[in-house]
């Protein structure tokens, strides 16, 4: 990851808007935009209560998770041009099979680095799903990037800062696997290429702007299979948003 003047990815809105790659300089920002609006408005973090005031630890814990995931150097940001405010973020993560006697990074990150119940609720959700379909197993494949955290501010919603963000993320995979850039990558990953994109898409707008740029649905699950706190997901979830899409695009 740059220290500043990450990558131009491309512009959309007739310019109003640009995609670029994460920097440590604009990572504070990026991160603010979790406590702005993630952490407030997305499915899961509402049925997990990572959204009252008191659950603090829990927000706190979930903002680290992403900055270690920053540090892989491959997520992105929206920028609106005339102000140079940070508008939206996909926090991108390397995933691979980890070495025998390993656990994989999600769950090393739980058992090690959360302590709320909320977090670890949310964390558990995203290894159950990851879990129930392997992506690793099920395409052959050693390595790939998991767009873990997608977020856009609430006032700049219906821009298609979403659907951008997603569609540079594979163009990003794409040159990743084929030894492009890679120099932007931690130290540790610069041999890694990633064969696919994955994500978990946690309401109608995510799974939307997935759609758009052709993921493929390979599991689909309905919130009321998840409890937290005495009640299911979907008791505490907008109605509009019934299952999670675990969704691949494969490179």
């Amino acid at each position: 990851m740059r220290v500043n003047n990450g990558r131009l990815w491309g512009k959309f809105n007739n310019g109003e808007f640009e995609v670029r790659s994460l920097t440590e300089s604009d990572l504070e920002e990026a991160l603010e935009i979790l406590d702005k609006s993630f952490f407030l408005h997305e499915s899961v973090c509402i049925a997990c209560e990572i959204n009252l005031p008191e659950n603090a630890q829990a927000r706190s814990e979930l903002r680290e998770l992403c900055r270690l995931t920053a540090y892989d150097g491959v997520s992105l940001v929206v920028k609106h041009v005339e102000s140079g405010k940070i508008v939206g973020v996909s926090f991108n993560k390397i995933q691979y099979i980890p070495p025998s006697g390993q656990d994989p990074f999600f769950i090393q990150f739980r058992k090690e680095r959360t302590k709320s119940p909320q977090a670890q609720c949310l964390m558990d959700f995203m290894i159950d799903v990851d879990s129930e379909t392997d992506v690793f197993e099920l395409y052959k494949i050693d390595t790939l990037l998991e767009l873990m955290f997608l977020a856009t501010l609430q006032e700049w919603g219906r821009r298609g800062v979403a659907c951008e963000l997603a569609r540079y993320t594979i163009q990003l995979a794409h040159e990743l696997s084929e030894g492009v850039g890679v120099n932007e990558m931690h130290l540790q990953l610069r041999d890694m290429r990633p064969k696919a994109i994955t994500a978990i898409f946690t309401s109608i707008f995510s799974q939307k702007a997935g759609r758009s740029q052709n993921f493929k649905v390979i599991n689909s699950v309905p919130y009321t299979r998840f409890t937290y706190n005495g009640k299911t997901f979907d008791q505490s979830i907008n109605p509009l948003h019934k299952t999670a899409e675990h969704v691949v695009f494969l490179l």
